[in-house]
């Protein structure tokens, strides 16, 4: 019999030893217009956010957030959060407002704002799915993420 672990995912010592992190989490996006169309059942939806999330990771692979994210003693403990985009913002102006942001941003608070991955399904061309890589919330990525809520089926 094998036995999958529920308890709360560790928490990551920073440089400071006695500093406790706030647990990694990787956000997806889903278009709000997909989420609720009917040409878009919930499998394709899920086989969207998993290439979104695939690529971000690939793309930030060097990374130490995403290396300790996907590390082994972590995998169990992976946390995702789903939420859609704002009644109001693209998915495309959602990404340019995370790399204006970014660019605006220096030292370490650049340095922790994480970079994010807008996935296209080809060959229609529709961004459906917006994946930020993982991080600890830092708050200049909340700011932007405020007008997005949860997800829910």
């Amino acid at each position: 019999m094998t036995s999958t672990s529920r308890a709360a995912p560790p928490l990551s010592v920073g440089a400071d030893s006695s500093e406790m992190q706030t647990p990694l989490v990787m956000q997806l996006i889903v278009d709000r217009n997909l989420a609720s169309s009917p040409d878009w059942g919930v499998g394709p939806l899920m086989a969207q956010a998993a290439h979104a999330a695939m690529a971000v990771a690939t793309k930030t692979a060097a990374h130490p957030l995403t290396q300790e994210y996907v590390s082994a003693p972590h995998l169990i403990h992976m946390h995702k959060v789903v939420l859609q985009s704002p009644e109001k913002q693209s998915l495309q102006e959602l990404s340019a407002r995370l790399k204006a942001s970014h660019d605006t941003l220096e030292g370490l608070e650049k340095e922790r704002f994480p970079d994010h991955f807008l996935w296209i399904e080809q060959p229609e061309n529709i961004p459906t799915v917006l994946a930020i890589a993982p991080n600890r919330k830092p708050q200049a990525l909340k700011k932007i993420l405020n007008k997005c809520s949860l997800l829910r089926g």
